[in-house]
C-alpha cells in the first residue's frame, strides 16, 4: 500500500506547452510596436530549437534561467533579421508572465482534490523554482503538497536518483511506499526504477512503450488514477 505519491508537474499536471505557448504570445503582443513585420509561424519555429539547445546546456555552462532567455530571444531575433536589442525585455516579460501562468492538464485539480488527505504528496521537476512554486499557488494547487522537490532548489536533476532519495526521506517513508506519476520515459521512468520507486506512466497520446520499459501503471487520463485510488487497485501491472 502506498503512503505517498509524488507527481511530475510539466505535462502531468500542468500543461507546460500551452502555458508557454499563452504567454510567449502574449510577450510579442506586449513588444508588438517593437516587432516589426513579425511571422508568429516562422518565430516558434525558430526560437524552439535555439531555446532547447540552451536550456539542455544550462547546468553545465551555468547559465541563469534569464541569461536562457536572453540569449534565445537574440540568436532568433538576430536570425530573423531583426533588432535584437529588445531580447533582454523580451526575457524579461515573457518570464514574468510565465511565472503568473496556470494551465491544468485534463482532471489534475479533481485528481489532486481527491488523494488530498489519503496520502503525503509532493512533486520532483526539473523547472526552475521561482516558475514551478508561481504557477502552482496562481493555479491554487500548492496547498495540495506536503513538499516540492525541484532541481535547481535540491541541485540534483531527474533521472538521477538522487532528488528521488532526497524526496522519499524528506517525506518519511520507504522507496516501496512511494508511487511516482510522469509523462517521461527518459526521466521519470529511469529516474524512479533507478531508485527503486514503482512508476505510474501518465500517457495520455497513447505513445508504444519499448521492449525495457516496465512501469507498474500506465494510464492515459488522470481520472484512472482517480478509479484506482477509489477501488484499491493498487496490484502492480504494466498497462498494455
Amino acid at each position: 500500500m502506498y503512503k505517498a505519491i509524488l507527481f511530475d508537474l510539466d505535462n502531468t499536471l500542468l500543461d507546460y506547452d500551452f502555458s508557454e505557448q499563452d504567454s510567449m504570445k502574449r510577450t510579442i503582443e506586449h513588444h508588438r510596436q517593437e516587432l516589426a513585420d513579425f511571422q508568429w509561424d516562422l518565430f516558434r519555429s525558430t526560437f524552439g530549437p535555439i531555446n532547447w539547445t540552451y536550456w539542455i546546456e544550462r547546468v553545465q555552462r551555468n547559465l541563469t534561467i534569464g541569461e536562457v532567455l536572453h540569449y534565445s530571444f537574440r540568436d532568433t531575433l538576430e536570425q530573423l533579421g531583426h533588432d535584437h536589442a529588445i531580447s533582454p525585455r523580451l526575457a524579461q516579460t515573457y518570464w514574468t508572465l510565465f511565472c503568473s501562468t496556470c494551465h491544468l492538464m485534463e482532471g489534475a485539480d479533481e485528481l489532486l482534490g481527491k488523494l488530498h488527505g489519503s496520502y503525503r504528496m509532493g512533486i520532483i521537476s526539473n523547472g526552475i523554482g521561482e516558475a514551478q512554486r508561481g504557477r502552482l499557488k496562481k493555479g491554487m494547487l500548492d496547498h495540495y503538497f506536503d513538499h516540492l522537490f525541484i532541481s535547481d532548489e535540491v541541485g540534483f536533476y531527474k533521472p538521477h536518483r538522487e532528488i528521488f532519495d532526497t524526496a522519499v526521506r524528506t517525506l518519511g517513508v520507504d522507496h516501496s511506499e512511494v508511487l511516482f506519476v510522469g509523462d517521461s520515459l527518459q526521466d521519470d521512468y529511469h529516474g524512479a526504477a533507478g531508485a527503486g520507486i514503482d512508476f505510474c506512466y501518465y500517457n495520455p497520446l497513447a505513445k508504444p512503450l519499448g521492449q525495457s520499459h516496465r512501469p507498474a501503471y500506465m494510464i492515459h487520463s488522470l481520472s484512472e488514477l482517480i478509479h484506482m485510488d477509489t477501488h484499491n487497485q493498487w496490484i502492480k501491472r504494466t498497462a498494455p
